[in-house]
């Protein structure tokens, strides 16, 4: 785990994540270490590999590990700005969803107060009350 005092919340949710994923705490990650921690298939780990898009060491010909810090900072360029952006658009849609229900709250609260008005004015009791007669 990362300390609180060095790093910034992005890098602390990143850190437990890998933590999460895979809590050996080694330093250098296998290929199916990070599949794990990515919730990905290994052949999707190779993939960003061979373009290059996450940072190796290679162990043999066909060994690769991968060093944590270097995980850690392909999850915080690639990962975390895009979970932002879909939280960021959810949000967006619900404040809508919450505007437009105080629209339609006001327009039912005006139609009442009219039609009270209008009740009021033309002399109609709002509440009708039972006679206290008894039928003989």
């Amino acid at each position: 785990m990362t300390s609180a005092n060095t790093a910034t919340m992005p890098e602390r949710i990143v850190a437990d994540l890998i933590d999460a994923g895979e809590p050996t705490g080694e330093l250098l990650l296998k290929v199916s270490q990070v599949a794990k921690v990515l919730q990905v298939v290994d052949r999707t780990v190779l993939y960003l590999l061979q373009e290059n898009r996450l940072g190796y060491i290679t162990t043999g010909k066909r060994g690769y590990r991968i060093p944590r810090a270097l995980l850690a900072q392909y999850m915080l360029e690639n990962l975390v700005p895009r979970q932002i952006t879909e939280a960021e658009q959810a949000l967006a849609q619900i404040q809508q969803a919450i505007e437009n229900s105080r629209t339609e709250l006001a327009s039912l609260t005006a139609r009442i107060a009219a039609a009270k008005a209008e009740l009021a004015e033309a002399g109609t009791p709002t509440r009708r009350r039972r006679s206290t007669q008894t039928v003989a």
